[in-house]
């Protein structure tokens, strides 16, 4: 059905409405300064208490090192008196001690098998020696200790013709290291008569050798 003309006019003026334009939206932006700033006062005070706990930690293994270090140092040197004393233990046997004192008194008397048993003796005597140097080497001991405890052992060993020629024979083995440099020289320096008279002091005087007394007073 055709409407008439005015109202065909109203019809498409209505259609023709142009849409209302939408509310513009605005983004509230949100504030993370205030986030920001407390984590920023966290930081603050934990970095103090963790460089704190650093500083603790350090102190801790400081102190754990020198307790090792002194553990370490007793066990070598406690180690070391027991070699000695073994090695004076063996020569205090009646079977080693004759061979012994020969290489002191006669030692162009020495056999094959006796000359064998001295040197596993003073091999022994070395070998403490430079478990000496290693722990100077580790810092456990000075050598200021090193060398005066092999002056006062040195001549009770190698203070025989035997002994220094013993020595003489081994020693180039240890070119270039603290056994030929410090311990070489001491050897080298001593008396071959050392042991020979040293057991000769050892011996007591028959009583009618020995000085009288002065008389008593009446």
């Amino acid at each position: 059905m055709k409407l008439p003309r005015f109202l065909s006019r109203f019809r498409s003026s209505g259609t023709a409405k142009e849409p209302l334009p939408e509310p513009e939206v605005v983004a509230t932006p949100v504030e993370a300064a205030p986030a920001r700033s407390r984590m920023e006062r966290l930081n603050h005070w934990l970095t103090p208490v963790a460089n704190v706990g650093v500083l603790l930690g350090l102190a801790v293994l400081i102190v754990e090192v020198r307790q090792n270090a002194s553990l370490t140092r007793t066990a070598m040197d406690q180690q070391k008196n027991d070699l000695l004393a073994e090695i004076e233990f063996n020569i205090a046997k009646p079977e080693i001690t004759d061979i012994w004192v020969k290489s002191i008194r006669a030692p162009e008397e020495l056999s094959d098998a006796e000359i064998r048993t001295i040197d596993s003796l003073l091999i022994s005597i070395m070998l403490q020696w430079d478990q000496m140097f290693m722990m100077q080497d580790a810092g456990l001991i000075s050598e200021t200790r090193v060398r005066q405890h092999i002056q006062n052992t040195a001549p009770f060993y190698f203070g025989s013709r035997f002994g220094k020629h013993w020595w003489a024979l081994q020693i180039n083995g240890w070119e270039g290291t603290a056994m030929q440099k410090v311990a070489g020289s001491i050897v080298e320096a001593l008396d071959e008569h050392f042991l020979d008279s040293h057991l000769d002091k050892l011996k007591l005087l028959p009583s009618e050798e020995l000085t009288t007394d002065p008389e008593m007073p009446e």
